[in-house]
């Protein structure tokens, strides 16, 4: 066994050796074509001030001669710093061997006026390095690696290299893009394109007006574009992937759709032995009753049974492999996995198709030049029920049916079919909602806590959360949501196991979690006696935390499609008091909601935080006060409990609230006696016997005759009001204002229920004092009415959000509107409440 092991590592070695001997014969050194033409930098040249970096390139310089396959490329820049040296004096080539032969022609260090060649075959390193590996896609690129040796500050390198061949997947077509701003500054660029006669070039530009020299010499064309002393381009942060503020040139041989769709058409077109194959060895395994349940069982299985994994070498770049090799071999990239769920639903008669999509440039790939460079995904359509349906066949883990799979917000799309003249536009994706639930249950004031969650996944997230569920073991789950948990409650430890429920079918994921807190409540570290709780959304503040400057060129990015939903449910040991609030921001982009509100007769406080999008950015003009709502939404996150125990004696006694209730019925007592006894207006008519109480006065009586009761009512409705429990609360909580609000209209409405009582006696005994009573009635009654609503208003409390609130305000509106004029001008009532008091009556002679 050992003497195996050592022969297997030396045939290792060897063949390790033979490899980088073949690859190294791929880079030639030669010198450059005559038909380049030679591009002069300046030495001297300097970065503009506030330009200057690490290093200052001096030349750009991009040349392609379509008719040879060659495309040359010539750079020069100057050391400005030792962080220059660092990152400056390695040089990279990629390049495909498949098809591509990599010239170096020159590796310069220039200092001082001398010229030092560090080009050389001993120094060229190849190695193939997968940039996409950790995407599982392999495009088996090589790179040769030059490290140059004794790079100083104000060294100038200058290399120059061709790449001859191209892709034979692009069949001759030409689609390029030139870019004119990098994140650096540069002295000079230059690109030049050269074309065999007889063919032509779309050309558009993006953000710039620069026109291309064209110079014919009867064999070919060749367009050029050329800039000088250009400064770096500043991104901003968050910035959407569509957005580009730089300048480019779009090059493209492709004059229609139609011609992009027909190239790719043949890329992806089946022999009919191919199709024979899939339909006999492939579409059995599914169920064959239903053609929505056979769509679907396919789209499962390409989707969870064919891994994504790609190897895109020369014509694989482009071209998928065929589909009876993706099945076999189980594995494929979007192309692959594309191309054979297609051809599985076409076997059973389905109409279905591969599209061309673009992750990134989504609605503006219309603004592009048609060209299949535009494209870096692969999808399918399926024609079903009349409906084009589209799915992401890399996508694994999905729920729904065919009908409600979730679709990302690709926007556009090219069908791969000869007929296809346009862009197909998608749908917006099924909707995907987040819906959080925690329940705290408080054993007591001061002491530990047990938080439920429960949280509902729909749509997509219900395909990440299932995703996520499978790719990771139960317990590694458990430890991360304690540890998100820990952030806000170090000590929290976990009350019972994680629990899922997955209906696969309706895309609908149940995540229930529980954890014990066992100490919630923190002391203040100012005041002694004083502690408190806290509640934070914490799921929420990815969303609400963004860049707190306003100034922006640019526009910013959001998460989308986003909608969430979060309610915390406190369940109070004892009775508390909450000042209910409600808080809506919106605009284009997002939706935000805040609202909390309190049970008082099940002590349980509600928070309830709302946030959705509805775009995948916010425009520069309407950013500021996106960032202003933003601020404004991060305050809302944390909800704090406070409890004085200083004040804790306070809590109990009645006394106080029983004082003022009596002081005020005493008041009212005296008030009442002095109306009936005293206040004895002389009626409108005198000496007439008094009418009796009917027409209008009838629906006044019921009023009348109701009001001791409804008073009662509302004063009884809350004991904390009259044994003083909310008083205490109030002052423990240092809301005075509120406080006095409250002693004042339970004043008010203990005096008010002895005046309603008042006013049923006098209405019966029709005396004359009731018009102008009842008015006062009527008058204070909206008064005060108004008073609480602006009370309210001025605290930030909803009045407006509480229906019976707001109904009581405008009856009474209304009635003083309607009665007090009434009692004030009616002929009836003047013939109704004539009668005097007693003692008037006696005083009178017979």
């Amino acid at each position: 066994m050992k003497d195996f092991s050592k022969t297997t590592l030396i045939l290792y070695f060897a063949c390790l050796y033979s490899i980088s001997f073949a690859q190294s014969t791929k880079v030639k050194l030669q010198p450059r074509k005559s038909w380049i033409e030679d591009i002069r930098f300046n030495e001297s040249a300097q970065p503009k001030s506030g330009q200057d970096g690490s290093h200052y390139y001096l030349l750009i310089d991009d040349q392609e001669n379509t008719s040879l396959e060659e495309n040359y490329i010539h750079y020069v820049y100057k050391i400005l710093t030792n962080e220059g040296i660092q990152e400056m004096s390695d040089l990279n080539f990629v390049f495909d061997p498949a098809y591509e032969e990599l010239t170096l022609h020159q590796v310069t260090l220039h200092r001082g006026g001398n010229s030092i060649n560090q080009l050389s075959q001993s120094k060229i390193k190849t190695i193939q390095r997968e940039e996409s590996m950790d995407r599982f896609l392999y495009d088996g690129s090589l790179t040769a690696i030059i490290h140059l040796s004794d790079v100083r500050v104000g060294d100038i390198i200058e290399y120059s290299f061709t790449r001859k061949g191209y892709n034979p997947v692009s069949a001759g077509h030409i689609t390029r893009r030139f870019t004119l701003d990098f994140t650096v500054p540069y002295e000079k660029s230059f690109y030049k394109i050269i074309l065999q006669e007889g063919r032509a070039l779309n050309i558009k530009n993006e953000n710039t007006d620069l026109k291309p020299q064209i110079k014919k010499d009867g064999r070919s064309t060749s367009y050029v574009w050329s800039l000088d002393h250009n400064n770096a381009l500043i991104y901003d942060n968050h910035e959407p992937d569509w957005y580009d503020p730089g300048r480019h040139i779009l090059v493209s041989d492709f004059n229609t759709w139609n011609e992009v769709a027909v190239w790719a058409s043949g890329l992806y077109k089946l022999s009919e032995s191919d199709k024979r194959v899939i339909k006999d060895q492939v579409i059995n395994r599914f169920d064959a009753s239903d053609v929505e349940k056979y769509t679907l069982q396919a789209i499962r299985f390409v989707q969870d049974e064919v891994r994504y994994l790609g190897f895109e070498e020369g014509l694989n770049s482009h071209k998928p492999h065929p589909p009876i090799k993706v099945f076999e071999q189980r594995f494929g990239d979007c192309k692959d996995k594309s191309l054979l769920l297609a051809t599985i639903l076409q076997a059973k008669g389905i109409d279905a198709s591969p599209v061309l999509v673009s992750t990134i440039w989504r609605d503006q790939i219309e603004d592009k030049l048609p060209s299949p460079d535009v494209f870096n995904h692969c999808i399918v359509q399926v024609k079903l029920n009349n409906q084009e349906l589209y799915f992401d066949p890399t996508i694994n883990n999905q729920g729904g049916s065919v009908f409600n799979t979730y679709f990302p917000t690709y926007r556009r799309g090219l069908v791969i079919d000869p007929a296809t003249t346009k862009l197909v536009l998608f749908k917006e994706p099924v909707q995907s909602t987040i819906s959080e639930e925690q329940v705290f249950d408080l054993s007591s004031i001061g002491g530990d806590a047990v938080l439920s969650v429960r949280t509902v996944y729909t749509g997509n997230e219900a395909d990440a959360q299932r995703s996520h569920f499978s790719k990771n073991n139960r317990e590694s789950i458990e430890k991360t949501y304690l540890t998100f948990y820990g952030n806000l409650y170090p000590d929290v430890q976990k009350f019972d196991t994680i629990k899922t429920e997955d209906n696969r079918l309706k895309n609908v994921f149940v995540v229930e979690e529980k954890y014990k807190i066992p100490t919630l409540w923190k002391s203040d570290e100012k005041e002694q006696g004083k502690i408190s709780c806290e509640f934070y959304p914490q799921s929420l503040e990815t969303y609400f935390n963004v860049t707190k400057s306003s100034q922006r060129s640019a526009p910013y990015a959001l998460t989308y499609p986003v909608d969430y939903s979060h309610h915390i449910q406190i369940n109070l040991p004892e009775k508390w008091n909450l000042k209910p609030r409600q808080e809506i921001l919106e605009q284009a982009a997002y939706h935000y909601e805040f609202k909390t509100s309190i049970n008082s007769e099940e002590d349980v406080i509600h928070i309830y935080t709302s946030y959705r999008t509805n775009q995948n950015h916010v425009d520069i003009k309407d950013f500021e006060k996106f960032v202003s709502d933003h601020q404004k939404m991060m305050s809302n996150l944390s909800y704090s409990l406070t409890y004085n125990r200083n004040l804790e004696p306070a809590r109990t006694p009645k006394w106080p609230a029983l004082l003022v209730s009596v002081l005020s019925a005493v008041l009212g007592l005296w008030l009442i006696w002095w109306l009936y006894k005293r206040y004895d207006p002389a009626p409108y008519f005198m000496d007439v016997k008094a009418e009796r109480i009917g027409g209008w006065l009838i629906l006044v009586a019921f009023g009348v005759t109701l009001s001791p009761f409804r008073i009662f009512f509302d004063l009884f409705s809350n004991p904390d009001l009259l044994n003083g429990g909310s008083w205490s609360a109030l002052l423990a909580q240092e809301n005075y204002g509120l406080l006095v609000f409250v002693v004042f209209e339970h004043v008010y409405n203990i005096i008010n229920l002895l005046f309603s009582i008042l006013l049923v006696v006098l209405f019966y005994k029709r005396r004359s004092s009731v018009p102008r009573l009842l008015s006062i009635f009527y008058l204070v009654n909206c008064l005060v009415l108004l008073l609480e609503a602006f009370y309210l208003i001025q605290t930030n409390n909803d009045a407006g959000s509480d229906k019976g609130f707001t109904k009581s305000l405008i009856q009474s509106i209304v009635a003083t509107a309607i009665w007090v004029p009434y009692f004030n001008i009616s002929s009836r009532v003047k013939e109704t409440f004539v009668n005097r008091s007693d003692d008037y009556m006696e005083s009178q002679p017979n």
